[in-house]
């Protein structure tokens, strides 16, 4: 198993350029598991044991009000590893996670995982860039959900889905399949559903056809101008 946790910490961008040394030492107490779909993989107010990192699947990070009704507040995609300031802090989660699909992932011994971070300078930027990551996308979702329209932000996280490499002028359109259910986006974008399927049939005029979880965008650069969305800088940016 640890070689296994080996041979994957090596391709996660989170361990970019640190040393086996200190990958070899972050193996000890690990775990690499399979988890079933809908999987409570902790509990907001639970005290860390593990750093969690999505290797496959899909999942995601959710708080509850007091009548515990639950809102989504990000989506884990594969590389993601999950709420890291708590790990390090060894402090209280502030929201919980389950998986969306069976997903597999790699789970690292918080303590562990601290005391690495304090003897390793290399392990310990690629920490600080990732913890910078997640808060200047968490400031986004603020501006998002204060300053956007929901037509805005619909477009703009369907936008984030199109493949960013360069496209013909020509050819500006794009097919975006959605990574979770329109439940589950709703809750993401701040929506109910029924307000997110409104907000679907408003951009079917402006370049945007929907089959499903199917989105297909006739043009890219219209869309952007017509919701006033600039280019996103990441697949967490909308």
């Amino acid at each position: 198993m640890r070689q296994g946790a080996l041979t994957l910490m090596r391709d996660l961008p989170l361990f970019e350029g640190v040393a086996d040394e200190t990958l070899e030492a972050l193996t000890y107490g690990a775990l690499l598991q399979w988890f079933p779909r809908e999987t409570r993989l902790f509990a907001e107010g639970e005290i860390p044991d593990f750093l969690h990192i999505l290797v496959e699947g899909t999942a995601m990070l959710a708080g509850c009000d007091e009548a515990e009704q639950e809102t989504v507040i990000d989506i884990v995609r594969p590389g993601d590893c999950f709420v890291p300031a708590a790990v390090l802090a060894d402090a209280p989660y502030l929201m919980s996670a389950r998986t969306l699909e069976s997903s597999r992932i790699l789970m690292l011994a918080a303590p562990v995982l601290r005391a690495q971070v304090a003897r390793d300078h290399a392990l310990a930027l690629r920490v600080m860039s990732t913890l910078v990551g997640q808060c200047r996308g968490l400031v986004r979702e603020v501006k998002n959900l204060k300053l956007r329209t929901t037509t805005q932000r619909l477009a703009a996280f369907i936008l984030s889905q199109v493949d960013p490499s360069p496209q013909d002028e020509a050819e500006d359109g794009a097919t975006v399949e959605l990574p979770v259910s329109k439940r589950v986006l709703a809750s993401r974008l701040g929506m109910t559903p029924e307000q997110l399927s409104r907000t679907f049939t408003k951009l079917t005029p402006h370049q945007l056809h929907v089959t499903g979880n199917t989105v297909r965008v006739r043009s890219v650069e219209q869309l952007r101008r017509h919701c006033n969305v600039g280019h996103p800088n990441g697949h967490h940016t909308s």
